[in-house]
């Protein structure tokens, strides 16, 4: 769904392309008699208007990407391999690139048919370039079929107008309309030249900007605004010995823990001698009063209650500068059952999950399937759209579920996530024959039961892989709790700290996977041996994330950063690491 604010800067873009037409044709438009020829040149203004806005514009107001190649597609003609699934990826760039052939060919009359047709070539080539290469800044994938499929779109169309003219067409009374005929005298060639590369390089320009300056998330200190000091880990089934009412863990889960504390305490000191007695009081006020003691620049344990399941320590969170705008650091309980909130930003707010929702994902899959069972994948590994991140599955492949959860969590597979889905799916309704919307939605649907029992209240999934949808939210304290659940699981956490792996189909064909995680990768220069997983994600509207673990002198912490930049979400991490790591140098 397109919100207003595109349909607004479609329309300044669409009035900025036509002004600049008119102001670099003006002298031509008042000494052509040629009514068409002014047409053609507003609409040649509205079409390349309309072919930049599609292609770019992720980039106009895009947020929190930078440059890279990680996602550089350089294998020609992969879009014939899912054109039956998704035939807009085949068919879609040869038609957007049609009407380029036909103005070409109409606006060069005097022109032989091989020059007209060459020319088309070279300028369709030229744009895809420009427009693939500053899909590196964004979050598009930059793809050579794209440059490819360009190409033959823009010819295709001169072909076409060129037979139509050839055949008469354009003598007819229609052909008039649709294949005007532009003097063969007109000479401002040059001018159509210019036009193209001052609306590329002025929109280019405004385009990195804006990104630069405006969009790119910069570090800032924020406010450490934790609404809680502690985040109950235990799920709903846990809580309610069995059962699965929904509760919404908000405040501190220690109540009752502190009067069956009280009791215990109680029966023991009847048991001790009266000197003994004054202990636990005396020791409840020592928990009490040790906090106020740090300075006002440090985060300290908050609560003396969860001594016992916390050693104290002293965190200085006061110039911590990162550029995520939802962050939430705890660190684990010895027993597991609760978090100490550490740092916390905006972390009860609703935000895009991305590809974080996959650990959502993984662990309903294996709730359903046997990491032993097999699947032969099908087409439903061509649904994901060409941008998404891909494990390089192929119809016809057959794997573990093992296998294709690692393709799901090391390279963030949609194709992986979508093969998961329809094959759990299906084995929910007893039917293989079930449709894969059908096998999704009932997938889908056990993902929200799940997050729902784990205590992630505030979540919910639209789809399997995490892409942008409406509705599909989560918090960051919600993350925290799928993590927990997601680590419990020891084929999940064995994946998820996984740099790399190979997956060997039942047909002997291997594909290498690679975490996106590059804070696993010993080859990065983000790479940091105490941090496993767990999960990245990158989206337009999510911005790029990471949920980690990592471990510091045998105590676990948790750590979710959301709607950072590309290698922000790393260096904010890396920060968030360092912060706690001189916690233990005291």
């Amino acid at each position: 769904m397109i919100s207003f604010d595109s349909w607004i800067r479609f329309a300044l873009t669409e009035i900025y392309a036509m002004i600049l037409a008119v102001f670099i044709f003006r002298r031509s438009m008042k000494e052509a008699k040629n009514s068409w020829l002014k047409a053609m040149l507003i609409m040649l203004a509205a079409y390349f208007a309309f072919l930049f806005y599609g292609l770019l514009s992720p980039i106009y107001f895009f947020r929190r990407f930078a440059f890279s190649t990680e996602r550089l597609n350089l294998i020609p003609f992969r879009a014939l391999q899912d054109w039956l699934a998704n035939p807009l990826n085949l068919f879609g760039n040869i038609l957007l690139f049609m009407p380029l052939g036909f103005f070409e060919v109409l606006l060069h009359p005097g022109r032989s048919r091989k020059w007209q047709l060459g020319y088309t070539a070279a300028t369709a080539l030229l744009l895809s370039l420009l427009i693939e290469f500053a899909q590196l800044f964004n979050y598009r994938v930059s793809d050579v079929d794209d440059i490819i499929l360009n190409t033959i779109g823009a010819t295709t169309g001169a072909l076409l107008c060129i037979l139509q003219q050839n055949a008469g067409f354009d003598r007819t009374r229609v052909g008039r309309i649709i294949l005007p005929r532009i003097p063969r005298v007109w000479n401002r060639h040059s001018l159509l030249n210019r036009f193209c590369v001052i609306l590329v390089v002025t929109m280019e320009t405004v385009l990195f900007t804006v990104n630069y300056f405006v969009t790119i998330p910069k570090p800032k200190v924020r406010e450490n605004d934790a609404p809680h000091t502690v985040i109950s880990l235990t799920t709903v089934a846990e809580q309610t010995g069995g059962t699965e009412t929904v509760t919404i863990p908000q405040t501190l889960p220690v109540e009752s823990d502190l009067n069956e504390q009280a009791e215990g305490d109680a029966t023991a000191s009847e048991e001790q001698a009266a000197g003994n007695t004054t202990a636990p009081d005396e020791q409840t006020e020592e928990n009490v009063t040790a906090p106020e003691e740090p300075t006002e620049t440090a985060e300290s344990v908050p609560d003396g209650d969860t001594e016992p399941l916390y050693t104290p320590r002293t965190y200085y969170t006061e110039n911590l500068a990162l550029e995520a705008e939802n962050v939430l650091l705890v660190r684990i309980a010895k027993d597991s059952s609760n978090a100490q909130v550490i740092y916390a930003v905006h972390s009860t707010d609703p935000i895009y999950p991305a590809s974080t929702l996959k650990m959502l994902t993984a662990l309903t899959v294996l709730e359903i399937a046997d990491p032993d069972e097999t699947v032969t994948l099908g087409t439903e590994v061509y649904i994901p759209p060409m941008d998404a991140s891909r494990a390089s599955l192929e119809y016809g492949m057959t794997f573990t579920i093992r296998e294709l959860l690692e393709g799901l969590l090391l390279p963030s597979g949609a194709d992986a996530a979508y093969a998961l889905g329809v094959y759990c799916g299906r084995k929910l309704e007893g039917n293989d024959q079930l449709s894969y919307e059908n096998a999704v939605h009932s997938f889908v649907a056990a993902m929200n039961r799940k997050a729902e029992a784990i205590g992630a209240v505030h979540t919910r999934a639209v789809n399997v892989v995490g892409l942008d949808a409406n509705g599909q939210l989560t918090t960051a304290e919600d993350l925290i709790r799928i993590a927990k659940v997601f680590l419990d699981s020891p084929v999940l956490a064995e994946i998820c700290h996984m740099p790399k792996a190979k997956i060997t189909s039942a047909e002997g064909k291997t594909i290498s996977l690679k975490n996106t995680n590059k804070m696993l990768l010993s080859g990065s220069e983000y790479y940091n041996g105490d941090i496993a997983g767990v999960k990245t994600g990158t989206t337009n509207r999510a911005g790029n994330c990471l949920v980690s673990l990592f471990t510091i002198d045998g105590e676990r912490y948790l750590c979710v950063v959301m709607n950072s930049s590309y290698y922000g979400k790393f260096t904010d991490t890396q920060k968030l690491y360092d912060m706690c790591a001189a916690a233990y140098q005291q």
